[in-house]
């Protein structure tokens, strides 16, 4: 069974802008994303057909390709889990509902919706998650994964020293497999 990814817009962003796209390219399995994470990454200009922020335009051209496909799930579904999960925003709550009901890994790195996806039972992953595979899948080596979370902690993505630690201890281990 092909694995599938749901996608929120924290790691789209952060991936784009360290100019990591490829790694999603290369990320075996389906990949998704759902309509208001479009809205937030993509932000488009409709007037004037310009984005709102440099990278939107990456991930535009990755579901303009058919790399990321973009689907809702139901209504009832997302209004759940925002019932339950005050805390989850809107497109985080349609993540976790499509990742539930494609029995996919939502890729989501805010602490509330990973929360709430332990709590609805939705496997996650974070952003480093796409690194790992892509060592794991040998698309890169263990040193140019070092450099790609560099990269991403350089586009502003959030990791403190300790998560950082463990990400590269975690990376040897998975580099020696």
């Amino acid at each position: 069974m092909k694995t599938k990814f749901v996608f929120d817009a924290t790691p789209l962003i952060h991936l784009a802008k360290a100019g990591l796209a490829p790694l999603l390219v290369g990320l075996a399995g389906d990949k998704f994303t759902v309509p208001a994470v479009v809205r937030e990454v993509v932000g488009r200009v409709e007037e004037e057909r310009e984005f709102e922020h440099p990278d939107a335009g990456i991930v535009s051209s990755l579901i303009d390709r058919g790399v990321i496909q973009v689907r809702s799930p139901t209504p009832k579904d997302s209004e759940v889990v925002a019932r339950l999960h005050r805390d989850v925003h809107a497109g985080e709550a349609e993540v976790l509902a499509l990742a539930k009901a494609l029995e996919a890994i939502a890729v989501i790195d805010d602490r509330a919706a990973r929360s709430a996806a332990k709590i609805q039972g939705v496997r996650l992953e974070g952003t480093y998650g796409v690194v790992f595979r892509a060592v794991k899948e040998g698309s890169i080596t263990a040193r140019e994964a070092e450099e790609d979370l560099d990269r991403l902690v350089s586009s502003g993505w959030r990791c403190d020293a300790e998560l950082y630690a463990a990400l590269l201890r975690s990376l040897k281990r998975v580099a020696v497999k």
